[in-house]
């Protein structure tokens, strides 16, 4: 809920014109406000002196994470002022609505925003990513980059909105990651990795985003104790070079989902989400099973105990390295393919396509600088030799076909080739 605050009848007629445009706020004269008003609302604005406004929320401010958004508008509503939560909040974006509204001169002064430089502590929350730093404080972090001191940035996956952005959007003071070069002293690393240690390199301060891109695969006996497991799983995590923070998904059989030790794993990665299967003929354990569904193991099964097994997968789509996605194009309608045969369109570094039996339409989704290919009239031999150029770029490439890929001569013959050349291939079935 928004409050709007205002001091005089002036400030009321402003306030009045702000209700009218956000249908979430209420007004409060500033006489009943009290302690609850700060804690219970989402943004205050003040409409009136400054002075009024800072004196008021002065007494009750904890923590930029957990204060709401303040933003103070002058009685003549000439300028809008981002007080409190800026950037971690959103009232700097309020601040540019209300400026909207009124007609007004929004004044941020939050500097990385004014910059164009990353929010270090927002990046994290926005993109749906764990965050932890090391060897410095948040803020200390933050005066180093937002001042252009040296900072490296290291990407462990590929693509996503987040990686695209910082990719789009990287200041020209930060450089990407070379295991080769040398790095000046008080050097800042900015990295989206899994992994518990992204580099062997040591620097003076560190922010580790982690993406939640591995899958946590558990079996154990019946009436499994969780004792010391939950401790010794995640130093097995640890020994591995990966951090439980980027685990999305807890991942066990029926059997096991209700298990003490399966609840105490979700209480001690209360990011990741339990997800339940049923095993198929094809695998003997929702280890197996994962790697079905996700993509390859990072970790190998582990056993521990003798009362349970653990295994690590990531996401196959994350992974670094070239890969190939056969995806189905059903139909051939455009608005009739899967939404994750469309994802992988749209992320797609090369797109392959019978232009015989698929319409070009569905290479419309395509992202910018992506090669789009008709295959007609090429051998099996040719199409590899064109995907190979993409893969060993460690590019990502979709091989649009018909119908279902697994029911798609094509793909059978490309499968055997695919797999002589040891490159990586998954299946995304088409819309029947």
């Amino acid at each position: 809920m928004i409050q709007i605050i205002y001091v005089t009848d002036a400030g009321r007629e402003i306030a009045q014109r702000l209700l009218s445009e956000l249908p979430e706020s209420h007004l409060l004269p500033a006489k009943a406000f009290v302690s609850n008003t700060f804690s219970r609302n989402e943004a205050l604005i003040f409409i009136g002196d400054m002075g009024v406004c800072v004196r008021t929320i002065a007494p009750f401010m904890k923590s930029k994470k957990t204060d709401p958004d303040v933003i103070c508008v002058d009685s003549s509503s000439n300028y809008v002022i981002s007080v409190l939560s800026g950037r971690i909040g959103g009232a700097n974006k309020l601040t540019r609505r209300i400026a909207r509204i009124l007609g007004s001169v929004p004044v941020i002064t939050t500097e990385s925003d004014n910059d164009g430089f990353w929010g270090l502590d927002t990046l994290a929350p926005h993109f749906g990513w764990q965050e932890e730093h090391r060897d410095g404080r948040m803020n200390h972090i933050i005066f180093h980059f937002v001042n252009g001191r040296p900072t490296v940035l290291k990407l462990d996956v590929r693509g996503g909105r987040g990686v695209d952005y910082l990719k789009r959007t990287k200041p020209a003071h930060v450089s990407m990651y070379d295991p080769d070069a040398e790095t000046e002293a008080e050097t800042l690393l900015l990295a989206v990795s899994p992994f518990w240690n992204p580099t062997v390199q040591q620097f003076s301060k560190s922010v580790l985003y982690r993406p939640p891109v591995l899958h946590l695969g558990i079996d154990c006996v019946r009436e499994c104790p969780s004792g010391e497991l939950p401790r010794k799983i995640r130093e097995l995590i640890h020994q591995h070079n990966l951090s439980e923070k980027s685990i999305a998904t807890i991942d066990t059989t029926t059997q096991c989902a209700d298990e003490m030790l399966v609840q105490s794993l979700l209480m001690a990665f209360p990011w990741a989400k339990l997800s339940v299967h049923e095993l198929d003929g094809n695998a003997s354990s929702v280890c197996e099973s994962c790697v079905s569904e996700y993509g390859p193991l990072l970790m190998e099964i582990q056993t521990l105990d003798d009362i349970c097994s653990i295994s690590i997968s990531i996401t196959r789509e994350a992974q670094l390295g070239g890969h190939v996605e056969y995806v189905g194009a059903g139909p051939g309608d455009p608005d009739l393919v899967s939404v994750r045969g469309m994802q992988f369109l749209q992320q797609a570094d090369l797109i392959l396509y019978p232009s015989e039996t698929v319409s070009e339409r569905l290479t419309h989704y395509a992202k910018k600088g992506c090669m789009v290919r008709s295959t007609e009239n090429m051998e099996p031999e040719d199409v590899l030799l064109f995907m190979q150029e993409y893969y060993k770029k460690g590019l990502q490439i979709v091989r649009l076909l018909a119908g279902a890929p697994t029911h798609n001569a094509t793909f059978t013959k490309e499968k055997k080739l695919l797999e002589k050349a040891d490159m990586r291939y998954h299946l995304t079935p088409g819309i029947k």
